[in-house]
């Protein structure tokens, strides 16, 4: 069973009641503490709980989902974490300011003072699954407490940095700390920052010198087998010039995790020395199903139009276009042409989630936004999920705006019809372009999650003024259609 612990003003005996009901469990502890410091109070409760899985919860929290309780305690019961909690970081700055930036978070909770049915999200919902991090919100959190190295430092008076401070000295002594997405929490108002609120920071920044802590996102990804009926041929193309090592490292991951057969891949250089050349046609030389293709110039909307009129297969019916920096982590292009083979003839677009070396998200899907500034809209170009940790999902998308150019796969049908990259762009966002062009087509553009790679180049693309200003003219045309696949933003 569980133990309950909160601090208020006075006792609120039907509160406690609702949390109780709502746990599904028989013989809950409850333990009342006033408000003069959470740290003294939760200490107290740690020596006097009946039940080694005491969850400390603030009280203006309610848990309107039933079951909750039995949930808490089977992760305790079937892993190894210590300390269990609904909102997480995993990042604590040198600055002491956890929830500062998105970016790092992980969770889900639900604020009233926005909306009572408004879902706060961190994160995607990885039911089942345990994120560890490093800190937690302490709206409510669950400790096993056997599994504590360290209790809560009376130094940190009333109501903040206490939960920092805890959840930081437990890490630094190995103690599992995650994030359970299996509870519902109902936060009914934002915690202030007063004068006792500044003193704790500084405090708790003068005694953590040991600070940033960072842990590392897991990937999430399945390497289940996938079969595709009646494969259609693909032809992949990888665009590079001067970066053999990055070209084999990526052809590599295709050999590697692709067991996709009818697969023509072909390598176009743009340029390199004739040393990388040479180490190019050595690395592929034993894989038939590749071809070098030297080019004159570095066009690539132009390039590909060439290489498809001279070098593709006729019986080709899927286009796949990757850089070279990209490192497949599964059989990508199985998992792409089992989703384009669900609806042939309504499927525009197709790409897959990208990370970057420190496994943060750096593409779920192209992203237009639209902010709002006193002299009218701006529009601007990003990632569905830039820089976050896990904001991204395990499963096919369907409906986005598009993908980039980084992995990319189109019917060669489609791609014709549409009129292929527009060669006006001389330097980039012509993929940007070519996707919205789909979802004019009547075409559903997809992001097939549970295909996973690297990209190990540039955090952000570079454009020339040139080509945005060809894109926002091709928006501004076609406003009205495109407008359900922009976000919007207030300025700041």
């Amino acid at each position: 069973m569980l133990t309950i612990v909160y601090c208020r003003a006075k006792r609120d005996p039907k509160k406690e009641k609702r949390w109780v009901e709502t746990s599904g469990l028989k013989g809950v502890e409850v333990l009342f503490s006033g408000l003069d410091s959470f740290a003294v109070a939760y200490n107290k409760a740690l020596k006097m709980a009946k039940h080694e899985v005491i969850v400390f919860i603030r009280e203006d929290v309610e848990l309107p989902a039933i079951g909750w309780g039995e949930k808490l305690l089977e992760r305790f019961n079937t892993s190894g974490f210590g300390i269990l909690g609904v909102v997480g970081s995993i990042i604590v700055p040198m600055s002491g300011l956890v929830w500062e930036k998105e970016e790092p978070l992980v969770g889900r909770i639900w604020y009233e003072e926005f909306d009572k049915n408004h879902e706060q999200k961190f994160s995607e919902n990885f039911t089942g699954k345990i994120i560890p991090v490093v800190a937690l919100d302490d709206s409510l959190f669950a400790v096993y407490r056997a599994r504590l190295q360290e209790r809560f430092d009376e130094q940190f008076i009333s109501d903040s940095f206490y939960d920092l401070d805890f959840f930081v000295s437990n890490y630094q002594k190995k103690v599992k700390i995650g994030v359970i997405f299996d509870i519902k929490v109902l936060k009914l108002q934002l915690n202030p920052q007063n004068d006792e609120w500044l003193l704790n920071r500084n405090a708790f920044i003068k005694k953590e010198t040991s600070l940033p802590l960072r842990l590392k996102p897991e990937i999430i990804l399945t390497n289940t087998l996938v079969k595709v009926e009646s494969a259609p041929k693909v032809a992949l193309f990888i665009a590079s010039k001067g970066k053999p090592v990055e070209l084999a490292s990526c052809l590599e991951s295709i050999y590697e995790h692709t067991l996709y057969k009818n697969l023509e891949i072909y390598v176009v250089d743009l340029g390199s020395k004739e040393d990388d050349l040479n180490s190019i046609r050595d690395f592929i030389q034993i894989h038939p199903n590749t071809t070098l293709l030297e080019m004159k110039h570095e066009h690539l909307p132009t390039i590909y139009e060439e290489i498809m009129e001279t070098a593709v297969s006729a019986d080709t019916e899927l286009f796949l276009f990757c850089n070279a920096e990209v490192i497949f982590l599964n059989d990508v292009i199985s998992r792409m042409v089992k989703t384009y083979q669900e609806d042939p003839e309504n499927c525009g677009t197709l790409g897959i989630r990208m990370h970057t070396r420190n496994n943060m998200i750096r593409h779920f899907g192209l992203q237009l936004i639209s902010t709002y500034t006193d002299e009218g809209y701006e529009l601007g170009l990003g990632y569905q999920g830039f820089q976050s940790a896990y904001k991204y999902q395990n499963k096919v998308v369907k409906g986005v705006l598009g993908s980039s150019r980084d992995v990319l796969m189109i019917s060669k049908k489609l791609y014709n019809e549409l009129g292929g990259f527009n060669k006006e762009y001389m330097h980039s966002l012509e993929d940007f372009e070519l996707n919205i062009k789909a979802i004019l087509a009547g075409k559903t553009n997809i992001i097939v999650g549970t295909g996973v790679c690297y990209f190990l180049g540039l955090d952000m693309p570079k454009f020339l003024p040139a080509d945005f200003e060809r894109l926002i003219a091709f928006v501004n045309n076609h406003v009205d259609n495109i407008t359900p696949y922009v976000d919007l933003l207030s300025a700041a």
